[in-house]
């Protein structure tokens, strides 16, 4: 499946104490710490001017929260949508971060694990389905893994997001081959070509 030529947000969640301290938190269900609700905040201002009509959220808390937060600020509806979790990562759930894996590599899968492949068709066919569906411009409230899946499907695998910070997703444009990624807390562009 491809991603429609139709822009949106994303935001992954606001900090946790499990994100602090560099523990792969995948299926577990954990609220934000302070720092993470103050990022939430931070990230409603830093959208506040943005014009997305509408919030799909992951259920985990931690994604809830943020959406909670930024719909606090700025009223839109929340729809949540279960294909929007973070990848399941079996075994190394609650085991500290190794870099030296790569997140890409199915041969790297940890026991129990969610393969890297099915993971990211999972969210870009959830992606499209609201791309699709949606006559509205949404904000997708979710993972740092669902981030990756998306920039790693749009040919950008370097780039990473941190806790609490909006993106802006922009089709190319005619005559360009790449996605546009707008990091709009420090109003940055992206284009990696």
């Amino acid at each position: 499946m491809k991603l429609p030529l139709k822009p949106f947000y994303f935001i992954r969640h606001g900090e946790t104490e499990l994100n602090r301290q560099g523990i792969i938190i995948g299926s577990i269900d954990i609220s934000l710490n302070a720092h993470g609700m103050e990022q939430a905040r931070h990230a409603a201002l830093s959208l506040k001017d943005e014009k997305f009509d509408i919030i799909v959220s992951s259920p985990r808390k931690r994604a809830l929260q943020t959406a909670e937060v930024i719909s606090h600020a700025i009223p839109k509806s929340i729809i949540l949508e279960n294909d929007l979790v973070e990848r399941v990562w079996g075994e190394a759930e609650g085991q500290p971060f190794d870099s030296t894996k790569s997140l890409f590599d199915d041969g790297n899968t940890p026991e129990g694990a969610e393969l890297f492949t099915l993971f990211s068709q999972r969210i870009i066919s959830t992606v499209s389905k609201h791309l699709l569906n949606e006559q509205s411009l949404p904000l997708f409230v979710s993972h740092g893994g669902v981030f990756k899946a998306l920039v790693h499907y749009l040919g950008y695998e370097k780039l990473s997001s941190s806790n609490g910070i909006p993106f802006l997703f922009s089709p190319p444009e005619s005559g360009e081959a790449k996605w546009k990624i707008h990091n709009l807390k420090e109003n940055k562009s992206r284009n990696l070509a």
